[in-house]
């Protein structure tokens, strides 16, 4: 009986309660988000000069991989936080860190306290304290802060970028991959940065991993890339013609100064990519998913919509895609055809080519 009125609890009421949590939390987390990077910039640049200057003393080797973990132990403190480790070669599997330092998470429990009170709440209402008692609505609570620290996890790819000072990671010695990740202390990671050796997309191990590479200036002629994953990859002033784009993901990649010539992209994923001084030749995208809505249907992770700046449109032709709040700026376009496309609240809805009712007609 206990577990019966846990289980009800937990599919009928937790639920509710951890999306107004969640809801709260992450307005607070946006409305103090530029305070929040600064902060963190202000303290990943020292934590970084830091390494800089064991690694001129001859105190530590290159860095492999830095992670940014949430303890859950800092919950009993008077200031949660994050610890900040580096490791070397193997990572934190293997070796131990070479620095470890913290940062501030307030900002992540802000609505706890809220969160336990109306657990209590509706507890003391549905008349089950007695199944329901203190250990319980622990772990309900810590339940609910892994949950949003996950998502948090997926959401900081998109201005982690905004809290590393370049100029002093760049003197930090590196091994030829480097990585930064965010998650729970020698549990999950999330990459957030990533720094990996050049490889030629047609000419590698088929188990290399593709995601986060650079491509500079790379000429891909009469290619098929198929089933690929090119996650947070960055195509630099590259050329894609006439070629085929199928059933690959390509979440959140950068694709600045690169020509589209007679390509087809069909059935691939490419929310959160974003494409600046682009130009578009005779292309066709179909089937092809460019907001959050449609990526997240059926996995947990976050997306930003696509972004389209200084790009140039000539013969582009979108079939069954979605653009749905995609953002499209200073744009030219010529021969633009959309057709049973989701463009809604997106810069590609002026484009969108819809049937008229009789309606229509006569307004």
């Amino acid at each position: 009986m206990e577990q019966t009125r846990i289980q009800m609890f937990e599919q009928e009421t937790y639920p509710i309660l951890f999306a107004d949590f969640a809801k709260a939390t992450i307005k607070h987390f946006e409305q103090h988000q530029d305070t929040i990077t600064e902060t963190w910039k202000k303290a990943l640049k020292q934590y970084m000069t830091h390494l800089v200057t064991l690694q001129e003393n001859d105190l530590i080797d290159p860095v492999g991989e830095i992670d940014i973990s949430f303890l859950y132990t800092s919950l009993e403190d008077t200031q949660p936080k994050f610890q900040i480790d580096s490791y070397g070669e193997f990572g934190r599997v293997t070796e131990e860190s070479m620095l470890t330092e913290y940062l501030p998470a307030d900002w992540i429990i802000v609505e706890v306290k809220a969160l336990t009170t109306k657990l209590e709440k509706c507890i003391q209402e549905k008349g089950i304290r007695y199944y329901i008692r203190a250990a319980q609505i622990e772990v309900f609570k810590l339940r609910a802060i892994r949950s949003l620290l996950y998502y948090f996890a997926l959401r900081f790819k998109y201005f982690i970028e905004n809290m590393i000072d370049f100029r002093t990671l760049a003197k930090v010695k590196k091994m030829p991959t480097f990585l930064i990740q965010i998650g729970e202390y020698m549990d999950w990671q999330k990459t957030l940065y990533a720094i990996l050796p050049i490889v030629d997309i047609f000419n590698c191990d088929r188990s290399t991993n593709l995601k986060f590479r650079k491509f500079l200036a790379v000429y891909y002629e009469d290619k098929i890339f198929c089933n690929l994953d090119l996650s947070q990859s960055s195509f630099k002033d590259c050329t894609f013609k006439d070629s085929r784009i199928e059933e690959c993901v390509m979440h959140d990649c950068m694709f600045d100064g690169c020509v589209f010539e007679r390509m087809t992209v069909k059935n691939t994923k490419m929310t959160g990519s974003i494409f600046v001084n682009c130009i578009f030749q005779q292309t066709v995208f179909e089937e092809t998913i460019f907001d959050e809505m449609s990526a997240n249907q059926n996995q947990l992770e976050y997306f930003e919509p696509a972004e389209f700046y200084d790009c140039s449109f000539q013969g582009l032709s979108c079939k069954a895609c979605a653009f749905v709040g995609c953002l499209v700026e200073n744009c030219d376009a010529e021969q633009v055809i959309i057709e049973d496309s989701t463009t809604s609240e997106s810069g590609f809805d002026k484009w969108n080519k819809k049937e008229k009712t009789p309606m229509d007609e006569e307004a």
